[in-house]
């Protein structure tokens, strides 16, 4: 009889066990699921972010540029020189 009553204590201990283990296998899922969610939700995030880095790049570098052709076509030379006139006059200017 003490056998028969530690098979059914033996056997209930397993099916409690078994339930525990099912129990965390579905936590477990559902951790994995939100950290599978997170991940797909962060690089979604981060190729967004390298797009608009992008453009923003891109942006800046037409920008320069325009106004590096803005500064070419508004550039102007000035020419100084300084020169001695026979008659004795020293330091006069000449702007061209």
């Amino acid at each position: 009889m003490a056998d028969q009553e530690d098979i059914e204590k033996n056997s209930a201990q397993t099916l409690h066990t078994l339930e525990q283990l099912s129990q965390t296998l579905e936590v477990m899922s559902c951790v994995v699921d939100r950290l599978k969610n997170h991940l797909t939700r962060q690089m979604s995030l981060n190729a967004e972010l390298f797009q608009d880095e992008e453009k923003l790049r891109k942006a800046q570098e037409a920008e320069r540029a325009q106004q590096a052709d803005k500064l070419q076509q508004e550039s102007v030379v000035v020419e100084i020189t300084q020169r001695e006139i026979e008659e004795g006059i020293k330091g006069k200017k000449v702007l061209h």
